[in-house]
């Protein structure tokens, strides 16, 4: 006859279990199935934690749709070039969700895609994980997108490349940029402590005003007499001054 277990003990156990799991590096979680905005359902889960919370896929799945909604709107237009975005997000979700993905690629295409019939998006998933699959590299999206450069800094994109810039001339221009924010941070620094521009030292600087020529002299000389500066009505009177008196 099985035991009947109290509230406590059961509590007790509970605990028990959350530990072992969390030895183990394992969490349950009743998470929720979205796609971008699209909420698909709700399942519990026995996942691994990780150090990060970062996603790749659903940082890959928003800035996808930021590419959407800066060119389109709220939803894609229908267009020869339209199921693109399809490809796109069959090529990634597949690799996320292994076999659930066709549900959350058609949930997604309903929603940014309510115009395309149901067996269109499935023939586009088909073609493109039966027929001609490969995980999608960076810049391989960035062609697929036809996302430039340009449109890529101005929406901060970063995990998705881009057609016209390759991988390393995008790193060195992006090496640049730190370099430039560096150097403008350190420029705020020096004149927050009070340091003058550089601009402002040579409109100041004795090899701009050049004193010594207005005694005749020249500037060891001026320099070993103790820089003494000439008075600007006694320059305009009479020229150079002898300091040999």
């Amino acid at each position: 006859m099985d035991r009947l277990v109290g509230a406590d003990e059961a509590t007790q156990s509970e605990k028990q279990a959350e530990k072992a799991d969390r030895r183990e590096g394992l969490a349950r979680d009743v998470t929720a199935i979205k796609i971008g905005d699209c909420l698909l359902g709700y399942k519990a889960v026995q996942r691994r934690m990780r150090a990060s919370r970062w996603n790749h896929f659903r940082g890959r799945m928003g800035e996808i749709e930021r590419l959407i909604r800066h060119r389109h709107g709220d939803i894609v237009p229908e267009a020869d070039d339209a199921l693109i975005y399809v490809e796109v997000i069959a090529g990634l979700a597949l690799v996320e969700f292994k076999e659930e993905f066709v549900e959350v690629v058609l949930g997604w295409s309903a929603r940014w895609l309510p115009w395309a019939e149901k067996a269109d998006i499935e023939d586009v998933i088909y073609e493109r994980t039966k027929v001609r699959f490969s995980d999608l590299s960076a810049d391989a999206l960035g062609h697929a997108l036809h996302l430039s450069y340009a449109e890529r800094s101005a929406l901060n994109i970063r995990t998705i490349g881009a057609f016209d810039v390759t991988k390393r001339k995008r790193a060195k221009l992006q090496k640049e940029k730190r370099r430039q924010r560096d150097r403008a941070r350190k420029e705020e620094q020096r004149r927050a402590a009070g340091a003058l521009s550089r601009a402002d030292y040579l409109a100041n600087s004795f090899s701009q005003a050049r004193p010594w020529e207005a005694f005749g002299i020249s500037r060891r000389t001026w320099e070993r007499r103790g820089k003494p500066m000439p008075d600007p009505e006694t320059i305009s009177d009479c020229g150079s001054i002898s300091l040999a008196a």
